[in-house]
């Protein structure tokens, strides 16, 4: 991997989405990527573009950031970090019946929580202390962060839980010139949509519309805020917590 570029992402669910598209968009900028998934063999194809270097990393093991840790300390140190990880309670051939909360398996738990929360804890866990002033953290959360999602009510859960944790770390990470915002989006055309809501009717955004807007948001000056993306044509607004009158 080369090192010219003067910004270095970090960026996990590197290999599919918004996690794909986020890189290619990245890389393609000039940004030095390192990709994190545990799809090893998509990986090697990202891996295979000059600015893009792929590493397993399961999100919800502690010991797997750890040894993203030591291996940046080789690589050198990130400015833009993309959380971007995340599942449903059920996998997307399964009807929808099945993600209903009475219909939930302990090990279906367990693993989308350890995706989509842990994920985001322990990967800031790690990243954090190596972080510098103007670095900046993107989370994707969904518009399930901020709204009733019935379809899949523990997804809601877990994308409610880290949007609250980006609302509530902006304030504390600001004091160390490091700006967090959660990317709060609609309907992507990724591989966790249910199958079963691949209707005519639907209408899904492309990962490459919502990298546009991880991109942009590693750059706005606000922090700690939960910024929604509704339909491809309108841009992101901030949807503020109750109390919230920041900028």
């Amino acid at each position: 991997m080369t090192k010219e570029s003067d910004d270095f992402w970090v960026v996990t669910g590197a290999c599919s989405g918004i996690g794909a598209a986020t890189v290619a968009a990245a890389a393609a900028a000039g940004h030095r990527v390192l990709a994190l998934d545990i799809a090893d063999d998509a990986g090697a194809l990202l891996a295979r573009h000059e600015r893009v270097e792929y590493r397993h990393c399961d999100v919800g093991s502690p010991d797997d950031w750890q040894a993203i840790v030591a291996a940046l300390a080789e690589m050198g140190t990130p400015n833009r970090i993309h959380l971007n990880a995340g599942i449903q309670i059920a996998p997307p051939d399964a009807p929808l019946e099945a993600y209903q909360f009475d219909a939930m398996t302990l090990a279906r738990y367990r693993r989308m929580m350890g995706v989509n929360v842990d994920g985001v804890v322990f990967g800031l866990q790690a990243l954090l202390p190596l972080l510098e002033r103007d670095g900046a953290i993107v989370v994707t959360a969904s518009l399930a962060g901020v709204t009733p999602y019935s379809v899949d009510p523990l997804y809601a859960m877990s994308k409610h839980a880290v949007v609250g944790l980006v609302r509530s770390l902006g304030p504390t990470l600001a004091g160390r010139g490091i700006r967090i915002n959660a990317l709060c989006p609609g309907g992507i055309d990724t591989a966790i949509i249910p199958e079963a809501q691949r209707t005519d009717a639907a209408v899904f955004m492309t990962p490459e519309k919502i990298a546009e807007e991880v991109m942009y948001l590693m750059s706005v000056t606000e922090t700690g805020k939960s910024w929604a993306k509704v339909s491809e044509e309108k841009p992101v607004f901030i949807i503020r917590a109750p109390g919230d009158r920041g900028g």
